[in-house]
């Protein structure tokens, strides 16, 4: 990244740290885990940051925002264990859905 970008960044972006780490606090519920949602938001803002076109503070912030979420998001289903599947027999558990509902 060429030094006037990185500028640009600067300028552009980083005004917006106290919002992106209060929506990170707020989807995290932790302020270890949203601490590094904002460093992981912000590396990925930097990387991407040639293809932003906006100018203004207010597309700054949302484009900025839209990365905590997403960064957020991502880290959440990363942690997240493997959901359990379940092998259901009908056969052996008909009776019981049949008592439950008598109509049937």
């Amino acid at each position: 990244m060429e030094s006037h970008e990185l500028a640009r960044f600067e300028a552009v972006v980083l005004p917006h740290l106290d919002a992106a780490y209060t929506l990170a606090r707020y989807l995290t519920r932790n302020e270890h885990d949203a601490e590094d949602v904002v460093q992981d938001a912000c590396l990925r803002a930097l990387k991407y940051f040639e293809g932003f076109r906006g100018e203004e503070a207010t597309s700054a912030r949302a484009w900025l925002l839209a990365i905590v979420r997403n960064t957020a998001f991502s880290s959440r289903r990363r942690e997240r264990p493997d959901a359990v599947v379940l092998q259901f027999d009908e056969a052996q558990h008909s009776d019981a859905v049949a008592d439950e509902h008598p109509e049937a």
